[in-house]
Parts: structure tokens; C-alpha cells; sequence
């Protein structure tokens, strides 16, 4: 599992372990934003983030029980949607808290930390670097309240980032 503030290299690991043959799965969010932008639609988070969230969480629902048994890399899961909600001082649904709870993933989540040099908005990523960094300690926040370990992802090349994933102890074990 990935996870940090946006703009801080995920979707470049998380493509650099596809290239490799590994089992990945994508942000969810950044294809119902661009689905949403396409189609004139709302299911955005700056337009309706109670439609989006839940339509990410049946996105990484799915992506879940795909990889039951299996070792699996994830850009984002489950409790990332509790921790943007906790950064835009939204409630926590109880049902939400409830799938971060009872769907855990592997216990070591890796974590891209603000890294400004890399940077950079675009259509589905709106949030500056200050808010991105805002994101990224409510994601520690809910992380750590879920009992999981964060390992920080050192700044470097996204071929060194992976290594440093890959070669980690008990990750691929």
C-alpha cells in the first residue's frame, strides 16, 4: 500500500512496479474525477464529496477483494477516503471507519512524503502544496489511529523508490 498527499510520486511507483510484472492497482479517484470531467457530470470531490467517496470506496472495496491471497500494490486504499474527508473536516461515516477497520491490508504502509520538487497540479489534482501537505498528515493521522506502520519512501528516483519497497523486510515474504 502507498499512500501520502497528492503530487508526492505514488502513481509513478505504483507504474514502475507494473512495469516490473507485479500486481497493482491504480487511484481510483483520479478516473471517476476524469470520468466526472468528461461527462459533465458531479462526482467530484470539490462538487459532491459525498457521491465521490462513495464512489471511490466501492472502487477500492473491489480492488480489495480482487487481491485476497496475493501480493498486491495499492495507490491509495480504504482509509485514504477517511483521511481526505478528516483534512476537509468532514465526518467519518460509520460505515466507512467500519471497512477501514474490518478490510486491513498488509500491515506496513509505505508513505511518500511532501516532496515540493515533484510537485504539480492538474485537472483532477487541485490541491496546492500546502494543502497537499495538509493531506497528507490527516492520511498519517488515520493510518496510525488504524493500527497500521507507515514507512516513509526516501526522495530519489522512482526506480530507487521501488527498489526501496521492494527490498524492504517482509514485504515480499
Amino acid at each position: 500500500m502507498l499512500t501520502g498527499g497528492p503530487g508526492f510520486g505514488k502513481s509513478s511507483i505504483i507504474e514502475e512496479m507494473e512495469r516490473r510484472g507485479l500486481n497493482v492497482h491504480h487511484e481510483i479517484a483520479r478516473n471517476i474525477i476524469q470520468q466526472s470531467i468528461e461527462t459533465g457530470g458531479t462526482s467530484t470531490p470539490w462538487q459532491d464529496i459525498d457521491l465521490f467517496s462513495k464512489l471511490v470506496l466501492e472502487g477500492r472495496i473491489q480492488q480489495f477483494h480482487e487481491s485476497v491471497n496475493t501480493t498486491s500494490f495499492y495507490d491509495r486504499g480504504i482509509p485514504d477516503i477517511a483521511g481526505f474527508l478528516k483534512k476537509e473536516k468532514q465526518a467519518i461515516p460509520a460505515a466507512l471507519w467500519q471497512h477501514c477497520e474490518s478490510l486491513k491490508y498488509f500491515r506496513l504502509v509505505f508513505i511518500t512524503p511532501p516532496w515540493e520538487a515533484i510537485f504539480q497540479k492538474d485537472p483532477e489534482r487541485k490541491e496546492d502544496f500546502v494543502a497537499a501537505i495538509k493531506v497528507h498528515k490527516a492520511l498519517e493521522s488515520i493510518y496510525i489511529e488504524l493500527g497500521y506502520k507507515l514507512i516513509p519512501v526516501p526522495m530519489g528516483s522512482i526506480t530507487q523508490r521501488a527498489d526501496f519497497i521492494l527490498n524492504f523486510p517482509g514485504v515480499r515474504s
